[in-house]
């Protein structure tokens, strides 16, 4: 048995019936930033084709009603490129979290002046992780949600600076802006 290269295997698994569907959404990858445009494509992500509709999901309810609107314009560019035209384009906020990928993190936090970094989310991470069974979470008790949050918020403390003006902890990245914490400025501009 000859080895093949990993891109004729997928070509080998594309062609079959089953995997027309991934085909087709490997190719609206390959299309979309030309259909929407690079800074729409920064706001959106396309997550699946199901029964011939494209599913995207978008930064905020705004671009999903205003990209409802545009939904024909963007069906007529992709399925120039399509074997199958796709039927139609569903936009929606509610997948945005999900569909953010660890190889392409979304740069505007990491700028926001109130940005926290990564925080661990304590002890019950391991035992979460331990419950985790063929990717299925078993979902928290209220009491380890919040022993969850009150270790989180400790941790954040620890690395957070004192404002000023209260006293209380805030991000650095506020008082390197503002030189007192948000709410504190908030205040002061009312």
């Amino acid at each position: 048995m000859a080895l093949e290269g990993l891109e004729s295997l997928l070509k080998g698994l594309e062609d079959q019936a089953s995997w027309q569907t991934q085909k087709q959404f490997r190719l609206v990858l390959t299309h979309w930033p030309k259909a929407v445009g690079f800074a729409v494509a920064r706001k959106t992500r396309p997550v699946g084709i199901q029964r011939g509709t494209l599913y995207v999901a978008t930064a905020t309810a705004a671009w999903a009603q205003t990209l409802f609107y545009e939904r024909f314009r963007v069906l007529e560019k992709l399925n120039r490129h399509q074997h199958q035209p796709l039927k139609g384009i569903r936009f929606s906020s509610a997948q945005w979290a999900q569909a953010q990928s660890p190889l392409r993190p979304n740069s505007q936090d990491i700028r926001h002046p109130s940005y926290l970094g990564n925080v661990p989310s304590g002890p019950q991470a391991k035992a979460d992780a331990d419950a985790e069974d063929d990717h299925a979470i078993a979902p928290l008790t209220p009491i380890a949600a919040f022993q969850r949050w009150a270790y989180a918020m400790q941790h954040l403390q620890t690395a957070q600076v004192l404002c000023p003006r209260c006293h209380c902890h805030c991000p650095p990245g506020e008082l390197e802006r503002w030189s007192i914490c948000a709410v504190c400025a908030a205040k002061q501009w009312h």
